[in-house]
């Protein structure tokens, strides 16, 4: 039970993290946060032992900081995008749900890469990971997680329409 309550905990830091992040506009912005978040998911996904979901957590941190240092390069990038797939699948302890956080990393580290310049782009694909991730959430038990999920699918969809309505003054291919 306590193992229950500090990895909740810990998915708390995490929400707050990735709830500050959908509000920011600018990749470098939202990525960075994302990745203080990613450490707290981590931490809590070890303690509630989804292991498939905690080297995502450290593919995700290492993937951001790519995106973030504009490293331009595929192999980079296909780099870790398989071994985040190839880390989730050997790790995975958790059955078919297991592949939740595999997918959802594979989905967001694409979209992190093809659409480093949309900002609203990479808030959709942020919106569709947090929806997997929140299934995976209750898996594990992990419903601060599973909560945490629900807010940051709010406020990114949120973020998102408000992002749509600003960006209605400009150009159908600008990107604010």
């Amino acid at each position: 039970m306590n193992d229950i309550l500090v990895g909740n905990v810990c998915s708390l830091a995490a929400m707050v993290s990735d709830s500050v992040s959908s509000t920011r506009k600018k990749n470098g912005e939202v990525l960075g946060v994302q990745m203080i978040s990613q450490v707290f998911y981590g931490a809590g996904s070890i303690i509630l032992k989804g292991y498939s979901s905690t080297v995502q957590n450290a593919v995700a941190i290492a993937r951001n900081l790519v995106a973030i240092k504009k490293i331009k390069s595929r192999v980079v990038e296909w780099t870790l995008i398989i071994l985040g797939v190839a880390l989730g699948i050997y790790f995975n302890n958790r059955g078919a749900m297991g592949f939740l956080p595999v997918a959802a990393n594979f989905e967001y580290s694409v979209a992190v890469f093809r659409f480093k310049d949309k900002v609203s782009l990479l808030k959709a694909a942020f919106l569709v990971n947090a929806v997997m991730y929140l299934v995976f959430n209750f898996v594990i038990k992990n419903y601060v997680g599973a909560a945490a999920n629900v807010v940051v699918i709010i406020t990114t969809a949120v973020a998102l329409i408000k992002d749509r309505k600003y960006r209605k003054g400009a150009s159908p291919t600008e990107e604010k």
